[in-house]
């Protein structure tokens, strides 16, 4: 049976679809889809999810935008240096300003995240850009131009999961909502245990 937006979405007699999981045919099925895909996308880290973008630094300031559907960072690496940059936490960037708070120019040695915008420590004495890596919140489902992603054809058993303990939540049925959630959960740490294997086989480069 293929697992889709459209099938998903459709009525109670569709089989496979919420509607006929849960036996209720008056649910928002496909605000449902949506917060549950939110809620999953929160939580997994699969390499599915991994993108790779560019960070650009102009020599005006010290912050860039973070690309769209930014969920988390994996490193930056300003083009010809080399090394990542170093990622720390707010609280460290350690800006190097003078006494009227202006920044330093000089080359950035760190960098943080705050809200949805990339910082490093210091204005740029030239601009430079890098590779950033990420994790990238993916697509939503949507019918005709995106019925299926890596949720429908990897982890199906995870979204069925998810989807069931949002729609009963939705139906008050806070019981068999917990029961769901809890496997949902259980899905994702599975997921997790076995995320790793798509590294079988790297190498670690020779300098």
């Amino acid at each position: 049976m293929t697992i889709n937006y459209t099938t998903l979405t459709g009525a109670k007699t569709v089989s496979g679809s919420l509607a006929n999981f849960v036996n209720r045919s008056d649910l928002p099925t496909e605000a449902i889809l949506a917060e549950t895909q939110a809620w999953i996308y929160q939580r997994l880290r699969v390499r599915e999810m991994i993108t790779r973008g560019t960070l650009s630094f102009a020599t005006t300031g010290n912050s860039v935008a973070l690309p769209a559907r930014f969920l988390d960072p994996i490193s930056f690496t300003p083009y010809t240096w080399g090394e990542p940059l170093d990622l720390v936490d707010e609280a460290n960037l350690m800006d190097f300003r003078d006494e009227d708070g202006d920044l330093y120019e000089s080359t950035p040695s760190r960098w943080a995240i705050i809200g949805e915008t990339a910082y490093v420590n210091s204005q740029p004495t030239e601009t430079f850009a890098g590779i950033l890596l990420y994790y990238a919140q993916p697509a939503d489902l949507v019918a005709t131009t995106n019925e299926t992603n890596f949720l429908t054809t990897r982890y199906p058993r995870l979204l069925r999961h998810a989807l069931m303990g949002i729609a009963f939540e939705h139906m008050k049925d806070t019981d068999r909502s917990a029961g769901y959630m809890q496997m949902a959960e259980a899905d994702l740490q599975e997921a997790a245990r076995t995320n790793d294997l798509f590294r079988r086989g790297q190498q670690v480069p020779r300098l």
